[in-house]
């Protein structure tokens, strides 16, 4: 590396000799020249500097990738003693979906979208999702409802979208409730209306989803009193239907499921047991 004088910047330069009050650890680091031209004596960084900070990073460098192998090791560690499980559950919901149950055929398609237990795979995802909505599980309906509409793994389809979403709202789904206001707000699917935008972001906002009040609260101000009122009745009658649903169904004699119905002897198709 060419010196040059800090002086008169010439490059007739030579290696200047420590002297004894100078015995320090900045020689260390810092070897002094003197410019024959000027006679200016200076100090510049020396080699031993350079060799120095070539350790260091040589140091750096190894003790990360000594960290990152050793946090892999970690990570597929983790992977591996999740994965046991995940497997077994995976056995286990798949008896149960080959018989039809809902739950177990939206669990199984979660697992399959997002590879845990099973090899990610968005098809079978798609197909058991669908499955699982046809066989009435809420939460499936509500999430092929979104994938429809935002064409997730599926052709982007609004009226299949609004379909579901609402089937999902009307058995007490508070995010599907959400999703159905904004999309009644925006005009999704459907003709804009804020009268039903409003009646099911209230009742989302009573399920305390996130951002529901404050989305209600905003399509208020385009309503006009009595289009408030209205839709406040109609969330209460709303919701105390399905309240009442839920309630017929927690009683119900579980042998007279729609499954059983006409298979238990007590039952008739559609009929709980008589009491």
């Amino acid at each position: 590396m060419q010196r040059k004088c800090p002086k008169c910047a010439g490059v007739n330069v030579r290696r200047s000799s420590v002297r004894a009050l100078e015995v320090t650890t900045r020689h260390i680091l810092l070897s002094p020249y003197r410019c024959r031209d000027c006679r200016e004596r200076f100090w510049v960084v020396s080699r031993h500097a350079y060799y120095l900070a070539g350790i260091v990073g040589v140091a750096l460098v190894v003790g990360a990738l000594a960290w990152n192998v050793g946090g892999t090791g970690s990570t597929r560690a983790t992977v591996a003693a999740r994965s046991a499980p995940d497997a077994e559950r995976f056995a286990e919901l798949a008896k149960l979906a080959d018989k039809g149950d809902p739950a177990a055929e939206y669990e199984i398609a979660m697992m399959y979208a997002n590879g845990f237990g099973a090899p990610k795979n968005n098809t079978e995802a798609r197909k058991l999702l669908e499955r699982a909505a046809l066989h009435g599980n809420p939460a499936a309906q509500y999430e092929f409802g979104l994938a429809l509409r935002d064409g997730r793994g599926a052709i982007q389809d609004y009226r299949g979208a609004m379909k579901w979403i609402t089937t999902a709202a009307e058995a007490g789904h508070g995010g599907a409730q959400f999703a159905l206001g904004i999309m009644y707000r925006l005009g999704t699917g459907t003709t804009v209306d804020n009268v039903k935008a409003y009646t099911w972001l209230n009742l989302a906002a009573a399920q305390g989803v996130d951002g529901a009040a404050g989305v209600r609260d905003a399509v208020m101000t385009h309503l006009s009193q009595a289009e408030v009122v209205m839709a406040q009745a109609e969330a209460r009658r709303m919701n105390e239907a399905h309240a009442r649903s839920q309630k017929t169904g927690s009683d119900a004699d579980p042998r007279c499921s729609p499954g059983n119905a006409g298979q238990e002897p007590d039952c008739k198709a559609g009929v709980d047991a008589p009491r």
